[in-house]
Parts: structure tokens; sequence; C-alpha cells
């Protein structure tokens, strides 16, 4: 008898070791749990923390522009629309570059610097918010940029002879005619110039390998039709930046009426 109580003892000793172990272990598995919510929760707030952080990606273009340090060539793009908020285009140059074949400053290495900073939205034919502002200008030891514009500064005429011109007025007037194009011109003679942008996409320019014109746009319709197009522009009728104080073409903002 004395050997079965020692026995049923055991038995009962173990059950009860078994289910302190047992206890444990779902104290434990419910611990893991907190910390994989926990840790799940850390990761989630440090992927914000980073996606939050990280600075707006940057589109780097540098462009070389031959030609004649006597002439401004186009430069010219199309910004997106209101989906994708403000676009923002910087065109610079260090005052240094092309030190070494000194294309405007033969006594110097100091060459010309340049800082055009710009926002805008969209292109004169959207219906989004339609606006190109100077933020910040800003040139040293030679003049290197002119005819900053939402539309385009360019010339005209008909892409088909026999419809009328659009918007009308002469054939191959110049002004800042372009609705689906805003631009620049840029000083050739072998300048390189660095394009920043938050989107994705080249500009496209004049790289001054000719003094040709360079078409831009072109469409027709029922009753008119137009094709733009840029040619370099001589250094004496340089149109230098203007600093915008209205930020937008609808300034100050007045609600549509019921």
């Amino acid at each position: 008898m004395a050997l079965e109580q020692d026995i049923a003892n055991l038995i009962q000793s173990t059950d009860a070791l078994t289910a302190v172990v047992d206890n444990k272990a779902q104290q434990l598995d419910n611990q893991m749990a907190a910390f994989d919510t926990r840790i799940a929760k850390k990761e989630q707030d440090v992927d914000k923390f980073i996606q939050e952080a990280m600075p707006e990606t940057r589109y780097v273009q540098d462009i070389f522009i031959g030609g004649s340090k006597d002439y401004f060539y186009p430069v010219w793009w199309a910004m997106n629309g209101n989906a994708a908020g403000v676009s923002k285009v910087t065109v610079a140059r260090h005052y240094s570059w092309n030190g070494d074949t000194r294309p405007l400053n033969s006594t110097s290495g100091h060459q010309a610097a340049l800082l055009l900073e710009l926002e805008g939205n969209a292109t004169p034919w959207s219906g989004n918010a339609n606006f190109l502002q100077v933020k910040r200008f800003h040139e040293r030891y030679n003049p290197t940029v002119s005819h900053t514009s939402f539309a385009m500064y360019c010339k005209r005429e008909k892409a088909d002879s026999s419809l009328d011109l659009y918007g009308g007025g002469e054939e191959g007037a110049f002004g800042a005619f372009c609705a689906t194009r805003s631009g620049v011109y840029l000083r050739g003679g072998g300048l390189t110039y660095r394009i920043i942008k938050n989107w994705k996409g080249d500009v496209n320019f004049h790289d001054g390998a000719d003094m040709n014109r360079r078409n831009i746009y072109e469409t027709t319709s029922d009753t008119w039709s137009v094709r733009w197009y840029a040619e370099p522009i001589p250094f004496a009728e340089r149109l230098a930046p203007t600093l915008s104080s209205i930020p937008y073409a609808n300034h100050p903002y007045t609600p549509p009426t019921t």
C-alpha cells in the first residue's frame, strides 16, 4: 500500500507540475504575442517616420549649350497638373563651371553663377491651377538666362496653310504664345547648366549645334491650326526674370458665385 500511495503522490505532483508548466507557457505565449504586437507597431512607426522624413525626390539633368555666347537658346517643358501638386524647377550653374574653357571670361575661372528657382502648375491650355512663379533669381559674373515664361516665348505659324492661325495675328511674330509648354532661354557659347525638378522626364533644349529653329508643338482643329517654334535670341534682346510677388494667376482668390 505504501508503494501505491507513493506512486499516487508522484502522479499528483507530476500533474501539478505539468499544470504549472502549462500555465507558465501560456503566460509566455501571451507575453510573446504582446511583444510581437508592440514590435509590429514600432516597425510601422519607424516606416512612417522614414517615409515622412525622406526628402522630396529630385530629378537632375545636366545640359550643355554650345553655339554662340551672343545668343540665348530655348529650353522648354510641360509641368504636371493639380493631382501632382506644385511642380518645382531649378535652373542652376556653379560659378566655376566651364572654367577650363572660359567661354565668357577669358581672364578668370569665374564664368557665370545662376540660380533660378521656379514653381508652377500645368500649362496654359490645362484646366488646372496654371501658373509659373519665379521664387528666387540670382546671377553673378555674367548674365545667362532670359525670357522666363509660363507660356513659352516663341514664334508661331500655321500647321495647315488652308486654315486660320490659332490666336490670330501674323505668322512669325514673337511672344509668350505657346499654350502647351513653359520655358526659358539660356546663354550659349559652351556653358553647362543643371536642371533640377520634382517630376520625372527631361526638359527639351536647343544645344546650340546650329542656329536653326526647334519645333515645340503643333496642332490642328476644324477651323484653325498652329505650330509653335523657337529660335535663338540675340543677347541684346535679353529679358531678365522678374521675381513674382503674386503666386497664382487668379490671386487674390474670388469664390465663384452660386
